[in-house]
């Protein structure tokens, strides 16, 4: 494998057989000098494919402890999520840790006012999260490292989960739409116990199925993408089969219009009246 070019004493780009670059991690390999190929590739501990290279500069700064951990939480993710990640995660979150450690070794901490949303919105994310909260503090142990940083670090993998490709370019705008994601889940779910009177169980499947279609949802509606009304009658004929469904629904458009400037067609709300319907099996 031939190095092109050394980021830190432990980090460099390089080439593999194929002429794809990648980013190598592995003690001392940027002491080798580029160009050089390495003949012992036991002295890789970490390598990355497809790392956009707005973040190359970005990685000079990073220390080896929140390369590790980071690359440690990105691991549990992919085995607890079964999903596909952006590259790139690993680093954004290494860069979070390094400064959310510094915070904390200053007693600068600043807590996450969207902890507990975050928790019940993307619970198996935020599980990560808190799994990562605990590689912090096992390989860190003289950083009093808040709990709450796990609502930090799932809403990372919640990003990368809804990028399929791109660069960093596109990170802040992703990560503006989970955030406000965050706090219009949590008052929709806030709307259908109050309008129908019932206690929602968020570790229940119907509520994750729910989450999933209203994350979908926010995402197309503040991208602007409205699904065209194509079930009129069967519309016309749910508003009275399911009306307090259908209340809910309008509720939550209503709260959905007059918040954010967004409008559900029919087309959505005959949607989102059937996931509600799901959410109370006994009416």
């Amino acid at each position: 494998m031939l190095i092109t070019k050394a980021i830190n004493n432990n980090v460099v780009l390089a080439e593999d057989e194929n002429g794809r670059e990648l980013v190598l991690f592995g003690k001392g390999l940027g002491f080798r000098g580029a160009p050089s190929y390495i003949e012992d590739e036991s002295a890789i501990q970490r390598s990355f494919r497809d790392v956009s290279p707005e973040l190359y500069d970005a990685l000079a700064s990073l220390g080896d402890d929140v390369i590790i951990i980071a690359s440690g939480i990105v691991d549990i993710a992919r085995q607890e999520l079964n999903c596909k990640l952006n590259p790139n995660l690993v680093f954004t979150i290494a860069d979070h840790l390094q400064f959310a450690i510094e915070r904390a070794r200053d007693n600068k901490v600043i807590p996450n006012p969207l902890a507990e949303e975050v928790q019940f919105v993307y619970p198996r994310e935020y599980d990560v999260g808190r799994r990562g909260v605990l590689l912090v503090k096992a390989i860190d142990e003289d950083v009093d490292f808040p709990d709450f940083e796990a609502a930090a670090i799932a809403l990372h993998v919640v990003n990368a989960e809804s990028l399929d490709e791109g660069g960093s370019e596109a990170l802040s705008h992703n990560m503006g739409i989970v955030v406000k994601s965050t706090e219009v889940l949590e008052a929709v779910t806030d709307i259908i116990q109050r309008t129908l009177g019932i206690q929602i169980d968020r570790c229940s499947y119907g509520y994750a199925r729910f989450i999933t279609h209203m994350r979908f949802l926010i995402s197309r509606l503040m991208n602007g993408e409205v699904e065209k009304s194509r079930n009129s009658s069967l519309f016309r004929q749910a508003t009275h089969d399911f009306s307090d469904a259908y209340t809910c629904a309008r509720s939550i458009d209503e709260y959905l219009r007059t918040k954010h400037g967004w409008k559900c067609s029919d087309e959505e709300l005959l949607y989102l009246m059937m996931h509600i319907n799901r959410l109370c099996p006994g009416r």
